[in-house]
């Protein structure tokens, strides 16, 4: 920051013509998470990994197979494993709150391929943080159209945890 405190702020990446490239990492600037506290990151984030741990749970233990416990705790492991990285690895590191909820969307939407491992509801869930976040800020439809995709990721998860 300058005398002025106006200037905008940069990302530490140096692009190719020697500059700060202001859409790279996360930085403090006021469409940044870091740059407040997230006090919806972590009931968020629970209520993505007990609804994955619910709908895998069913999955599991339908049928009469000899290894259910076992199975569900190791896709819960991942299940804990992806939220765990989504929120507090990816999710604080996304300058572009816009742009990042809606990839996270995707990414949970394409996700639902593996929908038996525990995978979409926390993408899902990191992408409905990020557009909330971003709605604070700015409706645009870009959020908007996130939150539908992550919702109708959601729904997925659940239609096929019980359609088996």
């Amino acid at each position: 920051m300058g005398a002025t405190g106006l200037e905008p702020a940069t990302s530490g990446v140096t692009g190719r013509f020697g500059q700060d490239e202001p859409w790279g990492r996360a930085t403090n600037s006021p469409r940044s998470l870091e740059s407040r506290p997230l006090s919806r990151r972590v009931p968020i984030a629970l209520a993505s990994f007990a609804l994955s741990a619910g709908l895998t749970a069913i999955g599991s233990f339908r049928g009469s197979g000899t290894h259910e416990w076992r199975s569900w705790l190791i896709v819960l492991a991942i299940s804990a494993a992806v939220t765990a990285i989504v929120f507090w690895a990816i999710v604080p590191r996304i300058g572009n709150l816009d742009r990042g909820s809606l990839i996270l969307a995707i990414i949970g939407a394409v996700a639902i391929v593996v929908f038996w491992a525990g995978v979409p509801v926390p993408i899902a869930g990191g992408s409905a943080l990020l557009a909330l976040e971003a709605r604070e800020r700015a409706a645009t439809r870009s959020n908007t159209a996130a939150l539908a995709i992550a919702g109708l990721t959601v729904i997925a998860a659940i239609a096929l945890a019980f359609a088996g």
